[in-house]
């Protein structure tokens, strides 16, 4: 009885790390696309505030070249942020490392409230442990 408290005890801590595990990743791609998302609207405003500002200014002279630069810079953002963010898909990973989290979690519960026998939770942990997370993210719209 006392080895299988053990084992029980052994598996719930390897089920916190993976908890907290999917749990870090899930925040980090959380804030990469919280991040592309609004540098992409800063980016935007400032494309229009300085086009503007070139705009009303265009009768007193050529605009200055940082000016040009600075908008050009932005613009290439403005293109560039999208994509990366359709690239690494921060928001699918996210998502993966949340439903991981969260299944992780009910496994956890349900062996240490004994609604489910060790030997169960240990093939639903090896079912989500072993789909690969790449393909998982591929697959999520």
């Amino acid at each position: 009885m006392a080895n299988d408290e053990k084992l029980v005890d052994a598996f719930v801590e390897e089920l916190d790390r993976e908890i907290h595990w999917e749990w870090r990743w899930e925040k980090k791609h959380r804030r990469w696309t919280w991040a592309v998302n609004w540098a992409g609207w800063v980016a935007r405003l400032l494309i229009l505030a300085l086009t503007t500002y070139q705009l009303n200014s265009y009768s007193k002279g050529p605009p200055p070249v940082w000016l040009l630069g600075l908008v050009v810079v932005l613009s290439l953002l403005n293109l560039g942020l999208p994509l990366l963010a359709v690239t690494f898909r921060f928001q699918q990973r996210q998502e993966v490392h949340d439903r991981n989290a969260r299944e992780y979690s009910v496994i956890r519960l349900e062996v240490v409230t004994q609604q489910i026998a060790l030997a169960e939770a240990v093939q639903r942990f090896k079912e989500l442990r072993r789909q690969p997370t790449e393909v998982l993210i591929r697959r999520t719209p």
